[in-house]
């Protein structure tokens, strides 16, 4: 193992021992006051470093330990990027904040949920719809109110019934999420996909559109819109300036 590698494993291995002590400013390495944009950006750095799939196979016996320290960071930025959860964390931190057992109990079905709802992530990139419905309908009962777990609950009851109907139920409840949150990057590229399923291509590119603004980083978004406009569609125009996206649909 070279030296570059002995490191790599040591400092996996130091932040896993640390991770679950760490509060969550000090896990993204954010400041307290920090706005939402400022959370967003330092999350995706830290995605690069320390998502297990980043890990190289020579360190494989640290996989594990680098997915628990990706699923802690993970469970911080959904709390973060949540109004209410951010209140609701900051507020059982705070010296004299709400200690009762009633509000102990709220905080952890809430963190309890989020890590639910990760695990139905993985099952879901994994393709298996059936126990990432179990984990999502988990976490929902536990905190029903988060944008990304209406999202993909209505995105799984959508693999399983794919008629007209149904398909138009979903996006009404996909609606509903974005409602909650203007910000749900999830909301607006499954509206879109269910959208473009009912050949409502003009109305899905704009969700699409939407989803790859609030992460550049959505490349299967990107490629819809890549393709429609090759096409010959008209991708929608973005509203101020040009920037990136307006860059890659200038042609």
């Amino acid at each position: 193992m070279t030296a570059e590698l002995a490191a790599r494993k040591k400092e996996i291995q130091d932040k896993a021992a640390v991770a679950e002590k760490e509060d969550y400013y000090t896990l993204l390495g954010v400041p307290k006051d920090a706005p939402s944009a400022e959370i967003q950006k330092a999350f995706f750095g830290l995605a690069k470093k320390w998502h297990p799939d980043r890990v190289p196979p020579t360190l494989a016996d640290v996989k594990e330990l680098c997915a628990k320290v990706f699923a802690r960071m993970s469970e911080a930025h959904q709390t973060l990027m949540d109004p209410q959860k951010r209140a609701k964390y900051d507020a059982s931190k705070k010296p004299g904040g709400d200690d009762s057992p009633e509000a102990q109990a709220e905080v952890q079905a809430i963190l309890g949920a989020s890590v639910d709802f990760q695990k139905a992530e993985i099952c879901l990139k994994r393709n298996d719809l059936k126990q990432a419905e179990i984990l999502c309908k988990k976490a929902l009962d536990a905190d029903p109110k988060p944008a990304d777990y209406i999202a993909m609950m209505a995105w799984l009851q959508a693999q399983k019934r794919q008629d007209p109907v149904s398909t138009q139920q979903q996006v009404l409840e996909l609606t509903r999420a974005i409602g909650i949150s203007q910000a749900c990057e999830r909301a607006f590229f499954y509206r879109a996909m269910l959208l473009k399923r009912l050949g409502q291509e003009p109305q899905a590119m704009k969700d699409f559109k939407r989803a790859f603004e609030l992460n550049p980083r959505n490349v299967d978004a990107q490629r819809e819109l890549r393709i429609y406009n090759m096409r010959g569609g008209s991708t929608p125009k973005k509203e101020e300036g040009g920037g990136l996206f307006g860059k890659l649909f200038k042609k």
